[in-house]
Order: structure tokens, then sequence, then C-alpha cells
């Protein structure tokens, strides 16, 4: 899978689609799709444009596989969506960051985005894109869905925040701090 022209810095791997997207400091990503599941050379790769103006750092897919979130220097983080319509993968910007994205993980039932960042925090952000997001699946212990790109919850580390994890039933919020 050779399309990026940067360093690749994040895979992830959608387990019931089949998808593949990569992100790359070249400040795009691939969402790549296997033609023919037994000749492991007919990946198929279809360009991301993210609109960032710095590398992109990590990338999940959201629980349904219908989106992902990408992590990135450019202080935001785009979550990305298919418009069948128009048969292109399209992003809208998260912008609560003031430094780099590190690292960036999907709650398990909800469509919240837990982020880990260089300016020392950790958030926890809706994610909520009614065009695509049931507002029933959207209710979690974090309340019923609110507006895309809000802020639940911010946690102060007092040092960069490098990698954060929800646990399996998503009541609770794992990170590691550069500390």
């Amino acid at each position: 899978l050779t399309e990026h022209d940067a360093l690749i810095t994040d895979v992830a791997w959608a387990p019931t689609s089949h998808k593949i997207v990569t992100t790359s400091q070249d400040r795009n990503a691939y969402v790549w799709t296997q033609a023919d599941p037994n000749d492991p050379a007919s990946w198929k790769p279809m360009l991301v444009i993210l609109r960032i103006p710095a590398a992109a750092t990590s990338v999940r897919w959201s629980p349904d596989e219908t989106k992902f979130a990408v992590g990135s220097g450019a202080k935001v983080v785009p979550v990305c969506y298919y418009e069948s319509e128009n048969n292109f993968w399209v992003s809208k910007m998260i912008k609560e960051h003031e430094s780099t994205i590190v690292a960036v993980e999907w709650h398990p039932s909800a469509p919240i985005v837990a982020t880990a960042s260089t300016d020392k925090r950790c958030r926890v952000i809706s994610a909520y894109l009614k065009n695509l997001d049931s507002r029933e699946s959207a209710e979690s212990q974090w309340g019923p869905p609110v507006k895309f790109g809000t802020v639940l919850y911010a946690f102060a580390a007092h040092a960069w925040v490098n990698a954060v994890a929800f646990s399996p039933s998503g009541d609770a919020l794992a990170i590691a701090v550069h500390n």
C-alpha cells in the first residue's frame, strides 16, 4: 500500500467492513478496500483530503465503522465519513485543541472521541453527526447526544498526553502522560 508520499504515521483496520485507513505526514488519509479477498495485491486506495496544514498523526475507526477520527499536528481532529451520493470521503473538524493531537480513541458505543494532546490535556468530545448517528444509539453515560465538537470533559495532565483508551464498557478512560 504505497500511495502516500511521506512517512506513514498510523494505520487502522475495520474488522467488519475489512477496510484499512492510513494516515501520513503528507497530510492525507487513504481508505483501502480489497477488490478480491483471495488476491493480496488487490487493495484499492481512495484518497481522503483532510484539509489540514500539518501532518496526520493517528487514526481510529468508529465502532460501527461508518467514520474515522484523525489526530493531527494542525490542532484539529478531522472526523471523516463516506458520502455515497458523491462517492467521496468528507471530513468535519473538531477544533478544540491548542497543540498536536497524538492519539484518538472512540467510545465503544457512542459517537464520542477521546483525544491525547501535546497541549497537556485529554479531552472527551462529541462526534455526533445527525446525518449518520441515530439519537438512540448516541445515548451513553455521557448523556444524550450533543452538538458535534462539544467538549464533554477535559483533563489537565501537566505533561504531554501520549495515549488514551476507553474501557470495553466505556465507563472508564485511561490515559498515558509523558511525566
